[in-house]
């Protein structure tokens, strides 16, 4: 009886093992990523501070803060003789107006961000007030008092506005508009870039002055 043995699968076998092997051992010892025999390369998210500047500066002029706020101010006077009848021009009036403040992102540079690994430290520049402006809506003139011979001042209610705003302004300082801001402005940007792949963030915004 003659019997034949077909040697041609263990043949094909062999040679697989053996070329799956040295295939195996070239990975291991030049430390190539095995995925890249296949053309797949792993993503990374990597910032520059180019980049990271380039993103600030698309928030431009950045409002993290306003107030509102109601004053009452009183411009001219009246001439106390004959009782005031006759002479002065005397104006009350009651001004609402809103402050903006936050931070200009314009400005900043590559001296501002640095990145170390994965971590990234930016510094801005201190918080400042936008805007004063009066709410047209709700500023009016409460009472007018002119004396019998005197002629109005045209420009008394345009200086009552303006005495207004720096009024507000003032009021909004001190409130902590500009403390305000500046802790808005931190938390806001380290939510932002913590969101592209950063293990930390942090963020220095210096407190501006009035």
């Amino acid at each position: 009886m003659e019997i034949k043995i077909n040697t041609m699968p263990r043949f094909f076998a062999l040679m697989a093992f053996i070329l799956l092997g040295g295939a195996l051992l070239s990975l291991i010892f030049i430390q190539i990523n095995p995925f890249n025999l296949f053309g797949y390369k792993p993503t990374t998210s990597t910032y520059s501070s180019a980049a990271v500047i380039t993103q600030i500066r698309k928030l431009s002029r950045l409002e993290t803060a306003q107030f509102t706020i109601e004053t009452i101010i009183e411009a001219g006077g009246k001439d106390e003789r004959f009782g005031g009848i006759l002479f002065g021009d005397k104006l009350l009036l009651i001004a609402n107006g809103r402050v903006v403040s936050g931070v200009d992102l314009t400005t900043i540079t590559e001296r501002d961000i640095e990145i170390e690994n994965s971590n990234l430290n930016i510094t801005l520049p201190p918080s400042q007030i936008f805007s004063v402006k009066l709410d047209n809506t709700k500023t009016r003139v409460y009472d007018r008092q002119k004396g019998l011979l005197s002629k109005s001042e045209k420009d008394l209610e345009s200086t009552a506005r303006l005495a207004a705003e720096g009024k507000i302004r003032q009021a909004a300082c001190e409130g902590g508009i500009l403390i305000e801001a500046s802790t808005n402005a931190k938390e806001q940007l380290e939510a932002l870039f913590s969101t592209l792949g950063f293990t930390s963030v942090t963020v220095t915004v210096p407190v501006g002055e009035c």
